[in-house]
C-alpha cells in the first residue's frame, strides 16, 4: 500500500438501510495539512456476521422445543424435535418394498423350480397332442370338402379349431424355453432397475425422517423463536432464528479511486456513532471486485476484532486507516 500524504479527507455517505445504493461521494482533499487523526476513508453499517433463519424441511407437528430466545446454541445442538411418527410409517413402507423388489429379482435369478418345469412339459406335450389332432381333423375335412362331402361350415370351424391349437402349442413350447434358458437379460435388467427405484424411495423416507430433529446450523443466540409445541411447522416457514455476535462486520462502502488505499487483510480503525468514546480495531476481509453500477462504489467488509455488546446491527460506522 502507497504511503498517504497526512491528510484531512471529508466525505459525506447518505445511507438507507444497508443499501450500498444510498452512498454519495461529497468531496475529498488529500493535500492539506498533517493531523494527528485516522483517516476516514468510508463508511457503512454494522451487520452481525452470521445469521441463521431456520426452517423446517417437512411439514409436521412439533412435540418439543429444547431453546428459547436468548438461548446460547453450538452448531449442530439440537432446537427443535417434530412428530415424526408419520416419516417412520414411510420409512417402513419404503423398507417394505424393497424387500419385495429385491425378492423378485433373486427369483429370476434363479430360474424355475423342478415342479415349475415338470408342470410346462406336460402342458407342452398335452398342446402337442391337441394340435396334432386339430391338424389331422383339419385336413381329414378338407379332403372331404373337395369331394363335397364336408360343407364350408365344418371346414371353417376345423380350421379356427387348428389355429387355436397351434397357438396355444407356441405358447406352451415358448414357456418351457423360458423356464430352461431363465429369464432374458431385458426381464433382468428391468427388475433390478425396480430394486433401484426402491431403494432410492427409501432413502429418500430416511432422508425426511432425519429432518425430524432441526439443528443449528450455527454457533451463536437465539434471536427469535415463532413456534409452539403443538403447532404445524411447515416447509420454509421461519422457527427460529439464531445470530453470532461473537464478531461484527462493517458493510462499507468506498469511493472507487481510493481502491488503491486498501487490501485485505489490513488493519483499520473503526468508529461507531453510537458508541463515540471509543474506536474499534478492524481488518478488512473482502473487498468487491466490482463497482456497484448504482452507487459507483465498492463494498468493502471489515470485521471488528473487539468483543463489545455495544455493537449493535444497523449502527452507523465509518472507517479509518491506521497511522
Amino acid at each position: 500500500m502507497r504511503k498517504i500524504v497526512p491528510i484531512v479527507l471529508a466525505i459525506t455517505l447518505v445511507l438507507s438501510g444497508c443499501s450500498a445504493n444510498a452512498v454519495k461521494e461529497v468531496s475529498a482533499d488529500l493535500n492539506m495539512t498533517k493531523v494527528d487523526k485516522p483517516v476516514f476513508l468510508m463508511a457503512g453499517k454494522i451487520d452481525t456476521t452470521e445469521k441463521a433463519d431456520i426452517t423446517s424441511k417437512v411439514s409436521a407437528k412439533v412435540s418439543e422445543i429444547m431453546v428459547d430466545i436468548g438461548s446460547q446454541v453450538s452448531k449442530g445442538d439440537p432446537l427443535i424435535k417434530l412428530d415424526t411418527r408419520d416419516l417412520e410409517a414411510q420409512v417402513k413402507q419404503a423398507e417394505a418394498g424393497v424387500s419385495v423388489a429385491q425378492a423378485n429379482l433373486d427369483k429370476l435369478k434363479k430360474g424355475a423350480r423342478p415342479e415349475q418345469k415338470s408342470q410346462a412339459e406336460a402342458t407342452l406335450e398335452s398342446a402337442q397332442k391337441a394340435y396334432e389332432n386339430a391338424q389331422n381333423n383339419y385336413d381329414r375335412l378338407n379332403q372331404l370338402f373337395q369331394s363335397g362331402v364336408a360343407s364350408k361350415q365344418q371346414i371353417e370351424t376345423a380350421e379356427t379349431q387348428r389355429i387355436a391349437a397351434e397357438t396355444q402349442y407356441k405358447a406352451a413350447k415358448e414357456q418351457l424355453n423360458m423356464l430352461n434358458n431363465g429369464e432374458t437379460k431385458e426381464t433382468i435388467r428391468v427388475v433390478e432397475a425396480q430394486v433401484d427405484q426402491a431403494q432410492a424411495a427409501l432413502e429418500i423416507a430416511q432422508a425426511q425422517l432425519s429432518n425430524g430433529m432441526i439443528l443449528s446450523p450455527i454457533t451463536g443466540t437465539v434471536s427469535a423463536k415463532n413456534i409452539n409445541v403443538g403447532e404445524m411447522a411447515s416447509m420454509g416457514t421461519v422457527l427460529v432464528s439464531v445470530v453470532n455476535e461473537a464478531t461484527v462486520t462493517v458493510n462499507a462502502y468506498l469511493p472507487p479511486r481510493l481502491k488503491d488505499e486498501v487490501k485485505v487483510g489490513q488493519e483499520v480503525i473503526v468508529k461507531v456513532s453510537e458508541v463515540p468514546e471509543k474506536m474499534y480495531l478492524g481488518e478488512i476481509t473482502v473487498i468487491d471486485p466490482v463497482i456497484d453500477a448504482k452507487s459507483r462504489s465498492i463494498l468493502v467488509k471489515v470485521s471488528i476484532k473487539d468483543k463489545d455488546s455495544a455493537l449493535q446491527p444497523g449502527m452507523f460506522a465509518e472507517i479509518g486507516l491506521k497511522k
